[in-house]
């Protein structure tokens, strides 16, 4: 993280083209579930403008990680680089609420003049679309993302319009009205100078209080170890008591009067009870959920009570634990935990948001660098038509990616890093990509952050195998081991709904170039740790060690044979295989990588879960 970000991309990945392969023959048109795409879903431009975008992400990360800024607070520049990031983070997260409930709509050129965000809250905001459904949902739900929902692709187009994002400087006028309306200054580490303090309701008596992010012991706001105690009532604060409150006062409102849902900032319905598998708005869902909830004891409305003390009874009832309410909740809804689990997953502190905003900008932390070391991010690494060539096979790539999802609606795929850049900036367009997961797909593929580590290497193994299988090439290009000949029976049941579609095989194969190659390894970033399981994980890491080990001595014995060449193999030694170490990352939350998720569904919208690794 401490190196010149001027300096030439590694040696691995440089931009070289043997002269005895044949050039990249890039597809005509596109296929995804039997329909035929003149115009891809992304363009080269819009890659290169997301790279351009990461690389400023990169930038300000390695000035914060470094610490040496004097515009840093005093106790934040004696932190270590992981915790000093996150204490960023966190600043960055309120700027992008307080803009959020700002923003105005208008042309693109004057949006760009005269609203585009400073850097850190564009970081947030680029975070928060790479969880697709729950920012779909969350601009349908929450007051504050309505403007969000409004703006649709204006994160991407915006960051197009400017050209490098990161020599971008506002205007004088535009430094004024963003100090007026966000109440710091518009360049984060002036702002981060200026921001000591974030206000808080006590779960307990109500009173409003303003918590230090940093301490020295490790207790504020922007900390792991959160604690801070009430001075009006002696309650001892913590996150967790935070987000209890959060779900009370989003119980306590009533679902029928839409003026009430307006003043709320958690809106009408419960988080993760409005998108459905079939419906993106399904209020008649919400509703009876959330009636459901008003009946059980622990939640219902004690009689003749004012709308707060009803929502101290809850508060009181489930004595400020997440697992109290998860228990209630259990209870109220017995036929459907799994939405319960996703319901709670939204309330973790005392924002609106239902995700964890610090969480998702950091688990994009490790696919930055990723980008970075290939040397994508690098100015004018795509100048060259020839150089385009790259990107052109991670859209084709993507494409496929989309059609092997359209293939097997229950299954887990895992992309790659190229078919991962692709999706994100697909993604970024926020409706966009919700329309055209319709259209093509027939359902939603969602981009959840967090799954099991071990889940995610036997979903890569499948993925590998099915995209062999559907496209008749291979999915993985960097020398990684490919699995074996047969992984199981969920592969056997996936082969017989399967269908070859070669005929778009031959823009999969790739440009003859180290980057390339070596961006078809699994995609890993976003990784969480199961900190219960940590025996279990190790043990599932050396048992896929084990197997590596023994894929690659296969290999060594085909390369002796003449089956292989000896080029794969050595690229498969200059990196480690997936899914065996934890992946780096910058010290928030535990460390993944992405998985695509489909489920079965009916009517125009289906279900769909694709989701980054955890462990």
């Amino acid at each position: 993280m401490n190196g010149d970000l001027k300096s030439e991309p590694p040696t691995a990945y440089s931009a070289s083209t043997s002269e005895d392969a044949p050039a990249y023959s890039p597809p005509s048109s596109f296929t995804i579930n039997g329909q035929s795409l003149s115009v891809p879903l992304v363009t080269i431009q819009q890659l290169k403008s997301h790279l351009c975008l990461l690389r400023a992400f990169k930038e300000l990360r390695t000035v914060v990680e470094e610490g040496k800024d004097e515009r840093l607070p005093e106790n934040v520049r004696t932190l270590e680089a992981p915790p000093r990031w996150g204490w960023f983070v966190g600043l960055a997260v309120e700027r992008f609420q307080r803009w959020a409930q700002s923003v105005q709509l208008g042309p693109l050129d004057e949006w760009v003049q005269h609203e585009l965000p400073p850097i850190d809250v564009l970081m947030v905001w680029h975070a928060y679309t790479l969880n697709p459904s729950w920012y779909a949902e969350d601009c349908l739900r929450l007051p504050i993302a309505a403007t969000l929902r409004a703006l649709n692709d204006n994160l991407l187009t915006a960051i197009v319009a400017v050209g490098d994002i990161g020599s971008y400087k506002a205007s004088e006028t535009r430094k004024i009205s963003w100090a007026e309306m966000a109440g710091t200054p518009f360049d984060p580490l002036d702002a981060a100078a200026q921001t000591a303090y974030h206000d808080v309701d006590c779960p307990q008596c109500f009173v409003r209080i303003s918590v230090p992010y940093i301490t020295s012991d490790g207790t504020g706001y922007a900390q792991h170890k959160f604690a801070f105690t009430c001075p009006a009532c002696g309650f001892a604060i913590s996150k967790e008591s935070l987000a209890v409150l959060k779900f009370a006062r989003n119980v306590a409102v009533n679902p029928y009067d839409p003026a009430e849902g307006k003043k709320s900032p958690y809106g009408i319905y419960l988080a993760g009870t409005l998108r459905t598998l079939t419906n993106p708005k399904d209020e008649a869902t919400a509703l009876i959920t959330t009636r459901m909830i008003h009946r059980k004891a622990d939640f219902t409305r004690p009689p003749a009570a004012t709308k707060e003390q009803w929502v101290k009874a809850i508060v009181k009832q489930t004595e400020c634990s997440m697992l109290k309410v998860l228990a209630t909740l259990n209870a109220a809804m017995k036929s459907n935990q799994r939405r319960v689990r996703r319901m709670l997953s939204a309330y973790t502190d005392d924002r609106p948001f239902s995700i964890d905003l610090v969480g998702a900008v950091i688990r994009q932390c490790s696919f930055v660098d990723k980008m970075h070391h290939f040397g994508w991010t690098e100015p004018g690494y795509f100048d060259d038509k020839e150089d385009e060539a790259v990107l052109i096979h991670a859209i084709t790539r993507y494409h496929a990616f989309l059609d092997l999802m359209s293939s097997s609606v229950t299954s887990f795929f895992v992309p790659t890093l190229d078919i991962d850049l692709a999706w994100h900036t697909h993604q970024m367009m926020a409706e966009t990509y919700q329309n055209d997961c319709a259209q093509y797909c027939k359902r939603y593929i969602d981009h959840d952050d967090k799954v099991e580590e071990n889940h995610l290497a036997t979903s890569f193994d499948i993925t590998c195998r099915a995209w062999e299988q559907r496209f008749e090439v291979p999915c993985m290009h960097c020398g990684c081991p490919l699995p074996g000949d047969t992984i199981g029976q969920r592969l056997t049941r996936l082969k017989r709904r399967l269908s070859n579609a070669s005929s778009t095989s031959k823009g999969l194969i790739p440009p003859h170039r180290a980057d390339a190659l070596s961006a078809t390894h699994a995609s890993e970033h976003n990784s969480v740790l199961v900190t219960d399981h940590k025996l279990l994980t190790e043990w599932q890491r050396k048992k896929r060690a084990e197997k590596v080990r023994k894929r690659r001595e296969r290999d060594e014995k085909k390369v002796r044979e003449g089956k292989m060449e000896e080029s794969a193999l050595r690229r498969g030694r200059d990196h480690d295989a997936a899914f065996l170490y934890p992946v780096p990352f910058c010290a928030y939350t535990p460390v993944g990588g992405c998985v695509a998720y489909g489920v079965i569904g009916s009517g125009e919208f289906g279900g769909g879960f694709a989701s980054c690794a955890v462990d």
